[in-house]
């Protein structure tokens, strides 16, 4: 089980992540955690976020520590009829992000509940599709609000409405493009929005896509420092659905000297 690894953090810089999440902090409570290997990954949704990414960048230059760190960076779909990314190649080797997870973040409009599954599943095709994506983020992923009473989400207590399809067509499209399907803690397994019968057929969700042949990451996507432990809940749900260690990626360090 690949509990020393999180290849999905957050930090103060952009704003997504709370004052907790300075990155020598962050860096400090991964060393404690005993992990080996992780991957700084904070939002790009466009030019605004470019001075707080370079900050990210010098920050890590000054780390001098045992850990493994790839420096990367989470795009989500800008355009939902398009299915494109807030970041194009040009912007990626600009900052040199070496590892590139996105996807689709919302119902982008969506109000019907088959439309809102069949425009997550195609937004989701089409990152896996996006030769710039390493890993496709929180699959089925919502936020809290969105399952208010009364809300779009509030059906969602499992995942019986989605096609059998869907998933079959899923791990096709990852296993054809090389695409990682990323094992989110936080915003899956302690999003307390998401019932136990969720859980059960996620972790069935997860075990079929490795029937198929896709590779994963295992994520914390922590916002605050006591979320960076939630990579080992990851790893361990994975472990439960039946993923080896080595269908679980792992991707190279970066030099940032």
């Amino acid at each position: 089980m690949r509990d020393d690894i999180d290849l999905h953090l957050h930090t103060a810089h952009v704003g997504c992540a709370n004052e907790t999440m300075s990155v020598p902090a962050l860096l400090a409570k991964c060393e404690e955690l005993g992990y080996t290997h992780i991957a700084i990954t904070d939002h790009y949704n466009g030019p605004h976020h470019a001075e707080a990414q370079r900050a990210i960048r010098e920050d890590l230059r000054a780390y001098d520590g045992p850990l493994q760190i790839t420096w990367g960076v989470e795009l989500t779909i800008a355009d939902a009829d398009a299915g494109t990314l807030t970041a194009d190649e040009a912007t990626v080797e600009e900052f040199g992000w070496e590892f590139v997870i996105g996807g689709p973040h919302g119902r982008y409009g969506e109000t019907d509940v088959d439309a809102i599954i069949a425009t997550q599943h195609r937004l989701m095709l089409a990152t896996l599709r996006n030769p710039l994506v390493d890993a496709l983020v929180h699959p089925w992923w919502f936020s809290r609000g969105e399952f208010a009473p009364g809300k779009e989400m509030a059906w969602m207590t499992d995942m019986s409405r989605f096609p059998t399809w869907h998933v079959e067509e899923l791990g096709e499209v990852a296993v054809e493009t090389g695409t990682a399907i990323e094992m989110n803690a936080d915003a899956i397994l302690h999003q307390d929005t998401y019932t136990p019968r969720f859980h059960e057929h996620y972790l069935a969700y997860m075990a079929r896509l490795h029937e198929l042949g896709a590779t994963f990451t295992v994520a914390s996507d922590a916002h605050d420092i006591k979320q960076v432990e939630y990579a080992k809940n990851a790893a361990r749900f994975l472990a439960d659905a039946g993923v080896p260690d080595e269908r679980i990626v792992v991707p190279a360090a970066t030099e940032l000297g």
